[in-house]
C-alpha cells in the first residue's frame, strides 16, 4: 500500500509540475491576445456590468426553470473558487517562496482572467437542454460537441466525479478541524450537521443553490475583505515596506549568497501556482455552473469569469498576503495552517474568530458548488435519473471526511483535478477562434447605434 501511494505522489508532482503551470500561462497570453486584452480594455464595463449594476439596481430570477440568473451564476462559481486556499494556501506559498510570490500570483491571475472569460465563453456555446429543460454545460460538452472527442469527453465527466468526492473529504475535514479547535465540536457532530446542510441544499436542486449562494457568498467576502482591510489600515506604515518586499522578492533581489535566478525561480513557482490554482482558471470547473446562466450573449456569461477571478486572485489572496506581511507573522516560525489565525488575532484577539467564521463559510459554500460538479458529471455519463440520485449520497461523504484525515484523500484528488485539467486545456487551445469570433460579434454590437 506504502508504494502505492508513493507512487501516486509521484505522478502528482509530475503532474502538478512546472511544465502544466506554463501551459496554463500559455492558453493565458493566448486567450489575453485573440480577446483584444478584455481584461484591460473592457474593465470598468465588466464591472459594471457584472457586479454594480445587479447589485445597485437588483438582480432577477431566472425565467427559466432549469436557469439562474447570471448573478448567481457568479456568486455559485465564486462559491467554488473561494475556500480554505484563499488563507491557507497562500501564506504556505509565501512561505516557500517568499513575498515576492505574491507577485507572480497577480501575473498568473492576469492572464487567468482571459482563461476563464474564454471557457465560460466556450461552455455557453455548446450547452444543451437536458429532457427536463435544465440548461448542461462544462468542458465534457464542448470536447464532444466542439473537439468531436467523445471518449475524451467521458473521461473529463469521470474525473469531475473522482475529484469533487475528494474535494468533500477535504473540505469536511477542514470544517471539522476548524470547529474542534476554535469550538470543541466533535468532529463526528460537524459531520452530522453537514451532511443535513448539504442535503437540504442539494435536495433543492440548482435554484436552491443559486439562492443559497446569492445570499452567503457576499456576506462571506465582505466579512473577511473588511477585516481584512481594518488589519492593513491599522498597520498601513508597514505597507510600503511590504510592497517593496513583493516586487523585490519576485525577480530575486533579496537572496543572499548570490542565488538570485533561484530564488526568482521559486517565488515564480509558488506564486503561479497559487494564483492558478485559487482562481481555478483553466481548470473546467467554472463553465458548469455558468453554463447555467440565462443570458441574451455567451460573451455577457464569460464577462463575470473576469470579475471572478479579480475578486478570487486580486481581492481576497492579495489582502491575505498583504495582512501576513504587515503584521510580521512570516518571522514567527508558524506553519502555514494558522499563520493567518495568528496574523489576525496579534492585532485584535476577536477576530481569530472572523476568521475562523470566514473559514467555515469558504469551506461550506465549496462544499455546495462541488455537489453540482458532480450532478452534473454524473448526468452527462449516466443520466438524469442517477445523477438526481447523488444528491442522497453525496452529503453522507461529509461524516467521513469529518473523522478520516487521509493524505492519500489529497493526493487522489489533485491527480483527478489535474487530469481534468488536461483535456479541459486542449480543447481551449484548439476551440480558440469561436472565443474570438464570439467577443468581435458582442463588443461590435455594443458600438453600433
Amino acid at each position: 500500500m506504502d508504494k502505492i501511494l508513493e507512487a501516486l505522489a509521484a505522478f502528482d508532482s509530475w503532474l502538478w509540475g512546472n511544465w502544466l503551470l506554463f501551459v496554463l500561462l500559455g492558453v493565458g497570453i493566448l486567450y489575453t491576445v485573440i480577446s483584444g486584452f478584455v481584461q484591460v480594455r473592457h474593465f470598468g464595463y465588466i464591472l459594471r456590468k457584472t457586479l454594480w449594476n445587479p447589485i445597485r439596481y437588483g438582480d432577477r430570477d431566472a425565467e427559466s426553470e432549469g436557469s439562474v440568473s447570471s448573478f448567481q451564476a457568479l456568486n455559485m462559481a465564486l462559491a467554488s473558487c473561494v475556500g480554505s486556499g484563499n488563507i491557507v494556501g497562500v501564506a504556505t506559498a509565501v512561505l516557500a517562496g517568499g513575498m515576492g510570490a505574491i507577485f507572480w500570483m497577480w501575473v498568473a491571475a492576469f492572464v487567468g482572467l482571459a482563461t476563464k472569460y474564454g471557457e465560460i465563453i466556450l461552455g455557453m456555446l455548446y450547452r444543451v437542454k437536458d429532457d427536463r429543460g435544465t440548461w448542461m454545460g462544462g468542458p465534457m460538452y464542448y470536447i464532444r460537441d466542439g473537439l468531436h472527442a467523445p471518449f475524451l469527453a467521458l473521461l473529463c465527466a469521470l474525473f469531475m466525479v473522482v475529484q469533487i468526492i475528494g474535494g468533500n473529504f477535504i473540505q469536511s475535514n477542514t470544517i471539522s478541524g476548524v470547529m474542534k479547535d476554535t469550538f470543541r465540536v466533535s468532529p463526528v457532530v460537524t459531520g452530522v450537521v453537514l451532511t443535513v446542510l448539504i442535503f437540504t441544499v442539494s435536495a433543492g436542486g440548482l435554484k436552491r443553490f443559486a439562492h443559497v449562494a446569492r445570499k452567503v457568498v457576499p456576506i462571506m467576502a465582505g466579512m473577511y475583505v473588511i477585516s481584512g482591510l481594518f488589519i492593513i489600515l491599522i498597520n498601513i506604515r508597514a505597507v510600503p515596506g511590504v510592497l517593496a518586499d513583493i516586487f523585490a522578492g519576485a525577480f530575486g533581489l533579496r537572496a543572499v549568497g548570490g542565488g538570485v535566478l533561484g530564488s526568482m525561480l521559486i517565488a515564480m513557482q509558488k506564486g503561479v501556482a497559487r494564483g492558478l490554482y485559487s482562481n481555478e482558471a483553466g481548470e473546467g470547473s467554472a463553465p458548469v455552473l455558468h453554463s447555467a446562466a440565462e443570458v441574451d450573449h455567451p460573451v455577457e456569461q464569460g464577462l463575470t469569469g473576469v470579475t471572478e477571478v479579480f475578486l478570487d486572485t486580486f481581492v481576497i489572496c492579495t489582502i491575505t498576503g498583504l495582512v501576513l506581511g504587515v503584521t510580521g507573522v512570516l518571522d514567527s516560525g508558524l506553519p502555514g495552517e494558522v499563520l493567518a489565525l495568528y496574523a489576525f488575532a496579534s492585532v485584535w484577539e476577536p477576530l481569530r474568530y472572523v476568521l475562523t467564521i470566514s473559514l467555515l463559510l469558504f469551506s461550506g459554500t465549496s462544499l455546495m458548488s462541488q455537489w453540482y460538479f458532480g450532478f452534473v458529471g454524473l448526468n452527462y455519463i449516466f443520466g438524469r435519473n442517477v445523477a438526481e440520485k447523488f444528491k442522497y449520497v453525496f452529503p453522507c461523504f461529509c461524516i467521513l471526511g469529518a473523522v478520516l484525515t487521509s493524505e492519500a484523500v489529497w493526493t487522489i484528488q489533485d491527480i483527478a483535478l489535474g487530469l481534468l485539467t488536461i483535456p479541459n486545456l486542449i480543447a481551449m487551445l484548439c476551440l480558440w477562434p469561436k472565443v474570438r469570433a464570439a467577443t468581435k460579434e458582442y463588443f461590435s454590437g455594443m458600438r453600433k447605434p
